[in-house]
């Protein structure tokens, strides 16, 4: 019997989130409960997929680094008009 995934929709949206507030990688893994190592495996095992939990993951993950990078870059271009 194959052991439970960690990776839930509450870990994914606690991860995606402190993500969007730019933390690393590892700090948002860790600050889920979930090692950078797993979160790494998660990452690498949606990488390529169509479907399926992990694909899901790695989209919204990669989702959540736009929308952080956006709203940075915002900031700045806000701080520079004025």
């Amino acid at each position: 019997m194959s052991r439970s995934s960690k990776l839930t929709p509450d870990i994914q949206k606690r991860i995606g989130e402190n993500i969007a507030l730019g933390l690393t990688y590892s700090l948002a893994a860790e600050s889920a409960g979930v090692t950078y190592k797993t979160f790494n495996v998660w990452m690498a095992k949606g990488r390529n997929p169509t479907s399926g939990a992990h694909f899901e993951f790695y989209i919204f993950i990669q989702k959540c680094n736009a929308d952080s990078a956006r709203r940075l870059l915002k900031r700045l271009h806000d701080a520079a008009d004025a």
